[in-house]
């Protein structure tokens, strides 16, 4: 058993004690012996060793047990009967002197006061008959009367026993009495008359050391012999043997888990948790009481208001919690693992801890407490009708949200909304609530915009408060609905002076570029024409709304003063911007910027560093909208399984989601990575999850009805292509949101023209887009420079797309690049350069592999006819129309140097600048550099234009 193999020295000791009291009730020496310690430290563990030596010595043993749910009158004596060796005629004379007794008690019941320290008429005569029986018992054979949870003994039996004790000292008489020490319920005038006995002596059984823990954890299961392996084993039981045991048990039932080095952890499970409950009811109702005092105040606990709260005294209160010390359930005022601070809760009644957490949260007020703490215990009573707590609640909120508690903070003002009476201040609690929502599920912070946008449609919305739910609008992207509350705004306050105008921010503006735009890597060293695109010159270009997210928070609307570039102003923005909830929405349309301006590349470690911030300060919306921009970003790259991923990702953490128009972002994200990679099921499944209506007046609408129509394209149902390229291009267009960084809605749907077999209309288009784009984003640039080859005549083709595969290098877009250097290597193909086209093909078919786009990856191979196991293409001569061409031009052996020979080779081998100057781990500008020389020497103005003898040359060179 855990008390004899934990304690073995100590059990010893005072069990020796014992068998010599019992030797000395052999010899007709009467003893009393008092088992004192704390509930599970091991008194009932010593009567039965005591019980079980005397009967194998061949006493007669007489047992009882105290119990509250027994209190009748001598009830605890009466069980001295049941011992199966009592002898018939004295069991009937001890059960007539009871039977008496418990009549002569009722009869004087009626009657108050009476003495313990002897026994009262009438009951004196029933006593002597008692002892009398006992006495000519024990004077035939050894007599043992073992009385466990003394505490609890009826006050008659602790009578009778006194009267027995204090006149029996020359018999074969063994009274062992076993009681929790500190209990309230004690008899002080029983124990101080057994002070007075000379033959009476007491045990303390203390808890466990830390040796014997070890000890014990060594024996039992086996654990190395350490005082790091004890730790947090003493630490959870205090060293209780019986807690120490039910963790024991519950390791055990968990199947021992795994351990890590020295490291082996306890488990707290269902035989711990009943184990401190058993302990702590076992101990009275004043330190159960006490016990869930604590347990209801937490770190807030004190003596002082421990006794207030409860209404005990000071003396009582200290007894208590030394009584909860002693256990080993407590560490000063705090319980040793949470778990059991919530089963005392849980076990508590519920109307009594709902009262007594009000009651703590005014006592908390009254006394200077700290506002969480207050707040804490409001909540725990589900409502307050305190004045002063709805303004402490919202102070409370503004704390949590400081110590990154979102959950904290969205309880106290959902506490404080249900609280106020007030109308005005209501909504803006429930909009502030909202906002501070988001942190938690963007889905669940737009479903609570809908109460206020109902009252903004009943015109009950207060106006200082139609502002910021325009903010919330827009920054969930619902674009319609913040249009009519902008319109509802403009009319409440058509009387307001340019003050009450300029409180006013609206958080996602789309206001004007500035600056000329970032055009990534590599963008300085492009040449050549636009073929029939012009760009239009600094002064004259269109408003881009992918930069002017980031121009609202630099502090400029409209074009203003400044000439920082988006790139630079989205990315000081992000610098000096803390993630807070007032930051959140310039840091998100900041990272947004990056994205849209053609810089996925700056904007990727952004987000990667936003979304692990934002996993740790335990805010799972913020983390869901970061994982969402995050899979926009790879699939601009070109990586279409972390764009999946990452939209996986921002779907799962967000429950319920498939009420918000947020859904939007992350599926539209998922169906095209899918649709790229050829993965129609796949696409089709997401495609078939309900959305709400609500997606398609939000921003979200675009990019889902985009993704809906490139799956259509996909599978051939090319006018249901074609219908939802166009129905997106009429929203942005009623958006004043049409940007092709944003949208290219018109290159969705040349492509759609394309197949339809109009190849006018397509170009048409992608001129268009061409034109609206200017010198902005490579990426669209480079689509629509494949596209207008697509659409235009054979003789252009090749150059057109010369400068689509310089322009997709530039933008970062692997898979797009790979779609271009596709159809240059098929162009080059039909003009009888094999060849280039070979080495151009093979390209295109390694990056369409690594962006996991297969279906890409089968059209090119079945199209350029590369071989099935090995797709890297073999060179073949080079001809041209009149007869093969010589593999290496006569003088180009000496014009080039052979580090300008091998940067050519490898850029004739479709490799991009950075590639290629980490294939040589030399620098950018040197590749540019290099790349410069050799189109002067060779007179030509472009890579396409790079003969592919420069393999053969290098090759020679290695």
């Amino acid at each position: 058993m855990v008390f004899s193999s934990a304690r073995a020295r100590q059990f010893d000791a005072q069990f020796e004690r014992l068998r010599r009291a019992f030797s000395r009730c052999l010899s007709g020496e009467a003893g009393i012996v008092l088992v004192e310690g704390a509930v599970g430290c091991g008194k009932t563990h010593t009567l039965e060793a005591v019980t079980a030596h005397a009967a194998k010595a061949g006493a007669l043993v007489l047992k009882a047990y105290g119990t509250s749910a027994d209190r009748a009158p001598l009830g605890t004596l009466r069980q001295l009967l049941d011992s199966p060796r009592l002898p018939k005629a004295t069991a009937d004379h001890l059960r007539k002197a009871l039977d008496q007794g418990a009549l002569d008690a009722s009869q004087s019941r009626e009657t108050p006061g009476g003495d313990h320290a002897g026994v009262t008429p009438p009951h004196i005569q029933a006593a002597r008959e008692f002892r009398a029986a006992l006495y000519e018992l024990a004077s035939r054979e050894p007599v043992v009367i073992c009385v466990d949870e003394l505490q609890l003994v009826d006050a008659e039996s602790l009578q009778y026993l006194l009267y027995l004790a204090t006149r029996s000292r020359s018999a074969k008489l063994l009274m062992v009495f076993a009681q929790a020490t500190d209990s309230d319920q004690k008899d002080a005038v029983f124990n101080t008359e057994l002070l007075r006995q000379p033959n009476f002596q007491r045990l303390r059984l203390e808890r466990l050391s830390w040796e014997e823990t070890t000890h014990l954890l060594t024996t039992r299961l086996g654990l190395p012999d350490s005082a790091d392996v004890a730790y947090t084993w003493y630490e959870v039981s205090g060293g209780n043997p019986l807690l120490l045991r039910a963790v024991i048990d519950d390791y055990r039932t968990a199947g021992a888990p795994p351990r890590h080095g020295n490291a082996v952890e306890p488990v707290v499970g269902d035989m711990f948790v009943q184990a401190v409950l058993t302990c702590v009811y076992r101990s009275g109702r004043t330190v159960s009481r006490l016990a869930e005092g604590i347990a209801v105040l937490g770190a807030s606990a004190s003596p002082e208001l421990l006794g207030r709260l409860l209404r005990i005294g000071s003396a009582g209160t200290r007894r208590g919690i030394a009584a909860l010390d002693a256990a080993g359930l407590v560490d000063g005022l705090a319980f040793r693992h949470p778990y059991v601070e919530a089963a005392v809760l849980e076990d508590m009644d519920p109307e009594v801890r709902l009262d007594m957490n009000r009651r703590a949260a005014v006592l908390l007020h009254q006394g200077g407490g700290g506002t969480l703490a207050v707040a804490r215990h409001l909540l725990a009573a589900q409502g307050t009708d305190e004045p002063w707590a709805v303004p402490l609640l919202r102070d409370a909120a503004q704390q949590a949200l400081a110590e990154d508690d979102a959950k904290l903070a969205v309880a106290c003002l959902e506490l404080a909304y249900v609280a106020c009476q007030d109308e005005e201040l209501r909504a803006g609690i429930r909009i502030g609530t909202a906002g501070i929502m988001w942190r938690l599920n963007p889905s669940a912070s737009e479903r609570m915009l809908e109460e206020p946008l109902a009252a903004l449609c009943a015109d009950r919305l207060p106006a200082a408060h139609i502002g910021r739910l325009i903010e919330l609008l827009l920054a969930h992207g619902r674009i319609e609905e913040a249009r009519g509350a902008i319109g509802r705004l403009n009319a409440v306050m058509s009387d307001a002076g340019p003050t009450s105008m300029a409180q006013f921010r609206m958080t996602a503006r789309w206001a004007q570029d500035s600056g000329a735009p970032d055009r990534g890597p590599g963008a300085a060293a492009r040449q050549g024409e636009d073929g029939g695109a012009s760009r239009s010159p600094l002064g004259s270009r269109r408003p881009s709304s992918l930069s002017t997210i980031t121009a609202a928070f630099s502090g400029f609307f409209g074009r203003g003063g400044s000439e920082e570039s988006p790139v630079a102003a989205a990315e000081k923005v992000l610098e000096v911007s803390p993630l807070t909830d007032a930051t959140f929405e310039p840091i998100v349309n900041s990272v947004n910027a990056l994205v849209y301006a053609g810089r996925p590349d700056k904007a990727a470690p952004w987000c990667d560093s936003l979304m692990e911030e934002a996993e740790r300060r335990r805010a799972p919306g913020w983390r869901a909208i970061f994982a969402s921009i995050r899979a926009e970003i790879a699939l601009r790259q070109g990586n279409l399984v972390e764009s999946a991923a990452y939209a996986t990702i921002a779907l799962d953490i967000v429950p319920g989601s498939d009420g918000s128009v947020f859904i939007g972002g992350p599926l539209a994200s998922q169906i095209l990575a899918y649709t790229a990679m050829g993965k129609y099921d796949a696409a089709a499944r997401q495609l078939s999850r309900p959305v709400p209506e609500a997606l398609f007046k939000s921003i979200y609408g675009l990019g889902y009805t985009r993704a809906r129509g490139r799956y259509y394209l996909a599978t051939n149902r090319i006018n249901a292509a074609l219908g939802e390229f166009l129905m997106a291009g009429r929203l942005a267009q009623l958006w004043e949101l049409d940007q092709p960084a944003l949208l290219p809605w018109r290159s969705d749907a040349a492509e759609a023209w394309l197949e339809l077999g109009d190849r006018e209309k397509a170009a048409n288009l992608v001129s268009e887009q061409l034109a609206r784009n200017g010198a902005g984003d490579s990426r669209v640039r480079g689509v629509s420079l494949r596209l207008l080859a697509a659409a235009g005549d054979i003789d252009n083709r090749s150059r057109l797309l010369g400068q689509a595969v310089e322009e997709l290098q530039c933008s970062g877009d692997r898979l797009e690049l790979a779609r271009a250097l596709d159809d240059l290597g098929r162009t080059l193909r039909g003009s009888g350069e094999l060849g280039r086209a070979d080495a151009i093909t093979g390209r295109a078919w390694r990056m369409a592999k690594e962006c996991g786009a297969e279906e890409l990856c089968d059209r090119i191979r079945l199209d350029s006819g590369l071989e099935t196991r090995d797709p890297r293409p073999v060179v073949r001569p080079v001809s041209g129309p009149l007869g093969p061409k010589p593999a290496v031009p006569p003088s180009m052996g000496t014009k080039l140097s052979e580090s300008e020979a091998r940067v050519a080779a490898l850029a004739v081998d479709g490799y991009t600048n950075r590639e290629i100057a980490a294939s040589l781990f030399i620098t950018i500008s040197t590749v540019e550099q290099h790349l410069t020389r050799v189109y002067r020497k060779l007179n030509i103005r472009s890579r396409q234009q790079l003969p592919t003898a420069l393999r053969a040359q290098v090759d020679e060179i290695a």
